[in-house]
């Protein structure tokens, strides 16, 4: 019986990983949408400041959602965890922006990341919701 909890385990940790490759997939084709904007606003920094800005927002989701499995806890933990991480490398990398690197503004590169940002929450917020079926009830545990 234990061959089929570890089985269990096994597929977890594979549709964990499948479920960040479909984020990094997904992300990608956003970012080669928004390339074009990006350009012909910023040029060469906008294109920059766009691909820095999907690493700064895939990253900790990616992380997030590689691991879900693992998460004993309430979808709503888990959702709150993971948008404190993500917040966190974000607000970080924007503060790193400002105060660190010159001649990188809003069409540079906040504007990608606000994109970004938003769009990486709904596409992780989506995946975790789906991540674990269980009683309706599970919010309030």
């Amino acid at each position: 019986m234990s061959s089929t909890n570890q089985e269990s385990d096994d597929n977890k940790s594979r549709s964990g990983l499948a479920d960040a490759q479909w984020l990094v997939f997904v992300n990608v084709c956003f970012a080669l949408l928004l390339a074009g904007p990006a350009w012909l606003m910023a040029e060469e920094k906008g294109l920059i400041g766009l691909a820095v800005s999907a690493v700064l927002c895939t990253a900790p989701s990616c992380l997030i959602i590689s691991y879900k499995t693992l998460a004993s806890g309430s979808k709503a933990t888990l959702i709150l965890v993971s948008g404190g991480l993500r917040m966190f490398v974000v607000m970080l990398g924007a503060l790193v922006a400002r105060f660190g690197v010159s001649g990188y503004g809003m069409r540079e590169f906040f504007l990608w990341l606000i994109l970004f940002y938003l769009f990486t929450l709904v596409l992780e917020t989506r995946s975790l919701l789906s991540a674990r079926s269980g009683p309706a009830n599970e919010w309030h545990n």
